[in-house]
């Protein structure tokens, strides 16, 4: 029993949703190792660039309108958070994608 959850009902939402992101996987055409591998690059060099277009995002904003400085800088902040929770989570389930889908494989 893990403390953290002690029903089991968020491994059980995990396992849920890895499900359905395999299943866009396969429906995606990603077959192969490298395939799998490029489309984790893929994900890390969105993540980035999605990053700084938020970073520059809020500093315009911050130079046009000073007021609004602790807003931005708030959601700003959660916009990064919730970036790198899901670029996280996504790049955790292609990893575990790779491993049972082609570590069987020579």
């Amino acid at each position: 029993m893990n403390l953290n959850d002690p029903f089991n009902r968020l491994s059980k939402r995990d396992q849920t949703e890895y499900i359905k992101f395999r299943e866009s996987l396969r429906d995606s055409s990603i077959n192969s190792h490298q395939d799998a591998l490029a489309l984790l690059k893929n994900i890390r060099q969105r993540a980035l660039l999605f990053a700084v277009l938020i970073l520059v995002f809020a500093l315009i904003t911050v130079m046009f309108l000073p007021s609004l400085k602790a807003i931005v800088f708030v959601l700003s902040l959660l916009i990064l958070l919730w970036l790198f929770t899901i670029t996280f989570k996504g790049q955790r389930f292609i990893r575990r994608y790779i491993k049972e889908e082609f570590s069987a494989e020579p």
